[in-house]
C-alpha cells in the first residue's frame, strides 16, 4: 500500500520582507493606494497623505566619490512632502545613522541655488525593519515595535515646524498572534510578518485597507511579464541570500578555528610561562638545596682536614665525615 503524502500548497502571497515581494506590492503604481493606506497607518498624528506621485529611487552624487544611492521606494505628495519607505530584512550596523543621511539629502534637495527663504517640505521615512537595526535594551521596548524620531523641544516636545521625520516599524519585536491584533498597526505589522504564510484573507482583516492589500500580494493575480519578473527577481534574492548565509558561515567557522588555534596559542603561551615560573621556582628550590649540600659537604671537608692534621687514618676520617677515601686523600 502506498503510503499517502501531503502534497505541498504553493505559495499565494508574496514574501513582503523581501526585496522583490515588497517592490512587486508597494512599488507598483497599481498599488498605489495600498502605499497610501499603510503610510497613513503608520506616519504621525495630523499627517495624512492624499495622493502620490512616484520618485525616481535614486540620489545622485551621494558618496564623496559622486556614486549614487538607490533607496526601496520615493514619493512625493500632492504638497511637495518627500516619503521614503526602506525595507531592511537583515541586520545592519549605523542603520539608524544611514537613515537620518537618506532623509537629510532627500531634505536638501527641494533647497535650490539661490533660495534664501528655505520653504522646504519634510520628508518622511518609513523604515520595516525584520531584523534587529536599532539594538533596543531598555524593557520600555518589550511592547512597542513602532517608533518615531523627529526635531523636538526636549522638555515639552513641541515641534516648531515639519522637517525631517523617521519611523521605524520592528517587525522581529512583534510577536502577536492574529487573535491578539486589535488595531489597524498589529493588523498591518501582521499582514507584513506572515502573508507569505497564509492562504485566504482571515476574517479579522476584512475592511477595504486589508482587501486592497491582499489582492495586490497575490501571485495569481499578477500579469504574466509581472510574475515572471518577480520569480527571477526571486531566484536572484535567494542566491543572493544563500551567498550570505554560506559566508556567515565560513566566517563563523573560521572564526571558531581561528578562536580554537588562538586558544592553543594562548595555553601553550601561558602553559610555557606557566611553565618557566615553575622551573625558576623549581631551580630556586634546587638551588637552595644544592647549596645546603655543597656547604654540608665544606663542613665535613673542613672536619676531615683537622683529624687529618691531627695524624687520623683516611679510612676512619672517611667513615666520620661520610666523604670518600679518595676526597680525603685529596686534601
Amino acid at each position: 500500500m502506498k503510503e499517502k503524502t501531503n502534497p505541498i500548497k504553493a505559495q499565494r502571497y508574496v514574501d513582503l520582507l523581501t526585496d522583490s515581494g515588497f517592490k512587486a506590492v508597494f512599488g507598483d503604481q497599481k498599488n498605489k493606494q495600498v502605499l497610501i493606506d499603510f503610510l497613513n497607518a503608520v506616519l504621525p498624528d495630523g499627517r495624512q497623505v492624499k495622493d502620490l506621485t512616484y520618485s525616481t529611487t535614486e540620489i545622485p552624487g551621494f558618496t564623496p566619490n559622486g556614486k549614487s544611492v538607490r533607496l526601496d521606494l520615493r514619493c512625493t505628495d500632492i504638497d511637495g512632502s518627500h516619503f521614503i519607505v526602506e525595507m531592511q530584512k537583515y541586520n545592519q550596523k549605523n542603520f539608524f545613522k544611514r537613515c537620518v543621511l537618506y532623509t537629510s539629502r532627500v531634505y536638501g534637495m527641494d533647497l535650490t541655488k539661490g533660495d534664501a527663504d528655505y520653504d522646504i517640505p519634510p520628508v518622511y521615512l518609513v523604515a520595516i525593519l525584520a531584523g534587529e537595526c536599532l539594538n533596543r535594551e531598555h524593557p520600555f521596548w518589550d511592547e512597542r515595535f513602532v517608533s518615531e524620531y523627529t526635531f523636538r523641544e526636549k522638555m515639552i516636545g513641541d515641534t516648531p515646524e515639519e522637517t525631517i521625520f523617521c519611523t521605524f516599524v520592528e517587525l522581529k519585536r512583534f510577536d502577536k498572534e492574529l487573535s491578539e491584533c486589535k488595531n489597524i498597526i498589529d493588523k498591518w505589522c501582521y499582514a507584513l510578518k506572515y502573508m507569505s504564510r497564509l492562504d485566504k484573507l482571515p476574517k479579522e482583516f476584512q475592511k477595504e485597507v486589508f482587501r486592497r492589500l491582499f489582492e495586490a500580494s497575490e501571485i495569481a493575480q499578477f500579469s504574466e511579464d509581472k510574475r515572471i519578473k518577480y520569480e527571477q527577481e526571486m531566484i536572484s534574492e535567494r542566491d543572493y541570500n544563500n551567498i550570505l548565509a554560506t559566508a556567515r558561515e565560513e566566517g563563523l567557522k573560521m572564526g571558531y578555528e581561528e578562536g580554537r588555534e588562538e586558544g592553543r596559542k594562548k595555553g601553550r603561551a601561558e602553559g610555557f610561562e606557566e611553565g618557566l615560573e615553575e622551573g625558576r621556582e623549581e631551580g630556586r628550590e634546587e638551588g637552595r638545596e644544592k647549596g645546603r649540600e655543597e656547604g654540608r659537604i665544606e663542613e665535613r671537608l673542613v672536619m676531615a682536614q683537622k683529624l687529618k692534621d691531627l695524624g687520623v687514618s683516611d679510612v676512619i676520617i672517611a667513615e666520620s665525615s661520610g666523604l670518600t677515601v679518595d676526597q680525603i686523600k685529596e686534601l
